[in-house]
C-alpha cells in the first residue's frame, strides 16, 4: 500500500502529511485514541500530526503504511481481509 497524496496549494507539509495519516487512520475505522494506542505513539501527537500543527518525519509516515497495510489491511485495500 503506497499512498501519495500530492500537495495542495497552501499547504504546508505537515498538513499534507497530516491528510495522510487521517486518510489511512479512516481506513482503518479507528478512532484516534485507538489509532495511537495501537501505535504505541502518544494521543497529543496524532493529534498534532492530524492537524499539521507538527510535523511527522517522513519515516514515520512510511513505517506507519507499512505497519497498517501489513496488520491490518490486505492486498485491495480492505481492512482485515474483507
Amino acid at each position: 500500500m503506497e499512498i501519495e497524496i500530492i500537495k495542495q496549494d497552501k499547504e504546508t507539509e505537515a498538513e499534507r502529511l497530516g491528510r495522510m495519516v487521517r486518510y489511512i487512520r479512516s481506513l482503518t475505522g479507528m478512532k484516534r485514541e485507538d489509532f495511537a494506542n495501537y501505535l504505541h505513539i502518544p494521543l497529543g501527537t496524532v493529534r498534532d500530526w492530524e492537524q499539521g500543527k507538527r510535523k511527522m518525519p517522513e519515516y514515520v509516515y512510511e513505517l506507519i503504511e507499512y505497519k497498517i497495510s501489513r496488520e491490518l489491511l490486505n492486498e485491495e485495500g480492505d481492512v482485515n481481509g474483507k
